[in-house]
């Protein structure tokens, strides 16, 4: 079991954001896009990417994914209607759990959160959001990832 944390918050500043369906494929190939869109701007990312998926659905015998990429700007720069432009992404009273190691095992660290909601009997107010603290670089492989997750709880007690 890992360590699960209670009353955590992440906030982020000039956040670009990108929700959309997408497989694998299309994701891997929308982080290429926005870094093109970062380099064209003169931009640079001031913090770690952050993903949420809301939903995840079966087309012709494909896993297409409800997503959303965030990543932190240094600058505020002029995006097309795909993108958004969050001033600020903040959640509060979330609770917080740190992955270490391949990205395929995620779904363990998801359902020891989960089970910590449930056995505390607590409400989930929003998607997991996974910030990825430790990138994958050249020459390594990915269980040296590291991904930090975040579920929003409300504060009410019913």
């Amino acid at each position: 079991m890992i360590l699960i944390e209670a009353g955590k918050e992440i906030r982020l500043e000039n956040v670009l954001s990108l929700r959309k369906k997408m497989t694998q494929e299309e994701i891997n190939s929308e982080m290429l896009k926005i870094g093109n869109v970062l380099q064209d701007n003169g931009a640079k990312k001031a913090g770690p990417v952050v993903t949420a998926t809301f939903a995840i659905e079966t087309l012709n015998g494909q896993s297409v994914l409800d997503m959303e990429i965030l990543i932190p700007l240094d600058k505020k720069i002029a995006v097309s209607d795909e993108y958004t432009q969050k001033p600020v992404f903040h959640i509060v009273n979330a609770l917080y759990a740190r992955h270490e190691g391949n990205p395929s095992t995620l779904q363990n660290t998801y359902n020891d959160m989960l089970a910590y909601i449930n056995h505390n009997k607590l409400q989930q107010i929003t998607a997991g959001y996974n910030v990825q603290v430790k990138d994958v670089l050249p020459g390594m492989t990915p269980d040296e990832m590291t991904i930090d997750v975040y579920i929003g709880i409300t504060p009410n007690i019913l």
